[in-house]
Formats: structure tokens, C-alpha cells, sequence
């Protein structure tokens, strides 16, 4: 089950127009100020197609409703672009009804409408929240897509499992603990994920070292403090502070951990750059990566006189 997280995106609220725990292969949403600066697709395109998200001031010139004469050529709404409604601002100034537009429903081209709105409470000048196109009452399902910076290819996400099965395996303790389980065949269910490392030239231990995931003796590393992960830290979960519990809490003291940060357009959900780190460390780094949260730290130490 573990493995098998990796491959979905976040955790998305339902008052965004991101989707919750999908694929990571799904519809990309990207902000149209990132498809402005010579955005990169990646290699083969994305594999679910990718809907632009313009705010109503973008979208329209200073004279509503003609759009913005520097709206990108390659670009058409309802097409491959959605205006998106996120203040009341917005709303109450560019509101929908006035242009004839409906809500999106469909993630792929035609997208059955023209805008998406999720407005929230906070800003409410009645007593509706407006969420508007793509909720589905019956599944419970919402959201237009995924985060571009989480996305992934198929290929790249079934290769990034098997490696980070690849790094399980090397956990110290995870013999043990196999055992204690009840698997019986621990040897060769090792040794069958070793194999189709070797065959996806995934087991690179040179490479998996230099890239922070195992130490010179070949066990898993936390990317960071580069202290051995436990097979122990894969599976329990967090101590939570006194006074603060909550009842639900499933996060594990080691989960996955991105060594270079995921940005848009770079697609870092790949081989090589996934391992499993501390939920501590991935805690400190946040969404900066392993080497702007070391010059971080080095600066924190240094003004306060532990390291000259």
C-alpha cells in the first residue's frame, strides 16, 4: 500500500479544483503564467491531456467580454483553456451568467463549458459557497485535474515503484519484520524485484548512492540527515505531541521523499530522484529539495554562532 501511494498525487480539498489522491498520469491543470514562459511538455505530451487556468482579469481585455488580445494563439476556451473563479471579487465582476458560459465538466477536449469557480465561504457575500464544474455528487469525486509539477508518465511511475521496492528491500530490519509478517518466500520476493531493477537498469547502487538514497554500504539513507532508514520508520506512524493527537493520523515516521523538488515543467517524479526520508526531514525541506534546505540550514547554524 505503500509502494502503491506513491504513484497518486497529494491530497486535495474539496474547495480546490485539484483532484484528490489520482493517478499521477491524470489531466495536468497549469497556470496560464506558467504556460506563458516557454513552458516544457514532457517527452510524448501528457498522457491524459492539460487544461490552462486563466483568471477572469487575465482572460479579459480592459473591456469585458472580448479576451485579452495576448492570449496565446495555441490556446481556445472550452477547448484547452478554463477561466478559473477563486474570490468573490471575481465573481461579482466577471460573473459567467453575463457571457452565456456553463461550467466545464469534461477533462477532455470539448470541456463541455468554459469556467470552473470555486469561491470560497470566507469571502461570501451570501450563503452559498459556489463551487462550480467538475463535482460529481454520486462518486464524491472532484477536481479538474492534477498539479502539473506532480505529474508522472505511466512508465515513469511504474519504474519509480519497483525502485522504491528496490530501496525498501535495503532498509535495515526489513528481514525481520518480513518475517514476523508471515512472509515465507522472503528470498525470492527480494530477489524478484532485484531482477527487474537489473532489467530497468534501476539498481545502479553508484548512482543510487550518489544520489543520496544509500550509503557507502549499500543500505536506504533519508536523502537528507542521510541517517539509515528503518524498516521500522516505514511502517509506524508519527508520535504525535501531547495535547495535539489525532485520532486518524496514518503518517509514518518514513515516507517518500523527493531529493529534487517538484516544479513545473521539470517533472521530477522519476527514477533516481525518489527514496524514503524522514517525516521530519521531508518536514524541513518542504518543497525546496535536498540542496536549497542544506544552504537553509547552513545559514540557520551560522547565524546562530554553531558553525563559522
Amino acid at each position: 500500500m505503500k509502494i502503491y501511494k506513491t504513484s497518486q498525487t497529494r491530497g486535495a480539498e474539496k474547495d480546490t479544483v485539484y483532484q484528490n489522491r489520482v493517478k499521477r498520469c491524470n489531466t495536468v491543470l497549469i497556470p496560464i503564467s506558467s504556460w506563458n514562459s516557454n513552458f516544457i511538455q514532457p517527452e510524448g505530451g501528457f498522457e491524459k491531456g492539460y487544461i490552462v487556468l486563466a483568471s477572469p482579469e487575465y482572460y479579459f481585455s480592459d473591456n469585458p467580454p472580448e479576451p485579452h488580445p495576448d492570449l496565446p494563439n495555441d490556446l481556445e476556451l472550452g477547448r484547452n483553456l478554463l477561466v478559473l473563479y477563486e474570490t468573490r471579487y471575481h465573481w461579482n465582476n466577471y460573473p459567467p451568467s453575463q457571457y452565456g458560459w456553463s461550467p466545464a465538466t469534461s477533462r477532455t477536449p470539448p470541456l463541455a463549458g468554459q469556467y470552473i469557480a470555486r469561491v470560497p465561504d470566507t469571502t461570501r457575500s451570501d450563503d452559498s459557497q459556489i463551487r462550480h464544474g467538475y463535482t460529481d455528487k454520486k462518486t464524491g469525486g472532484q477536481g479538474a485535474g492534477i498539479r502539473v509539477y506532480e505529474y508522472a508518465s505511466s512508465q515513469e511511475i511504474e519504474a519509480t515503484k519497483y525502485q522504491l521496492s528496490f530501496l525498501a528491500w535495503r532498509t535495515e530490519g526489513i528481514m525481520g519484520m518480513a518475517r514476523q509478517e508471515g512472509i515465507s518466500n522472503l528470498e525470492e520476493c527480494q530477489q524478484r524485484i532485484e531482477n527487474k531493477c537489473q532489467e530497468m537498469d534501476l539498481a545502479n547502487l553508484e548512482k543510487l548512492q550518489e544520489n543520496r538514497l544509500l550509503d557507502g554500504q549499500g543500505c536506504t539513507v533519508c536523502p537528507l540527515c542521510l541517517e539509515r532508514i528503518s524498516a521500522k520508520e516505514l511502517a509506524s506512524r508519527v508520535e504525535q505531541a501531547e495535547g495535539r493527537n489525532v485520532p486518524d493520523l496514518t503518517v509514518t515516521t518514513a515516507n517518500l521523499f523527493h531529493v529534487k523538488e517538484l516544479r513545473a515543467g521539470v517533472y521530477n517524479h522519476r527514477r533516481y530522484n525518489l527514496g524514503w526520508g524522514h517525516h521530519h526531514c521531508n518536514a524541513a525541506a518542504r518543497d525546496w529539495g535536498v540542496e536549497h534546505t542544506l544552504e537553509w540550514m547552513e545559514k540557520v547554524l551560522r547565524n546562530n554562532q554553531r558553525i563559522t
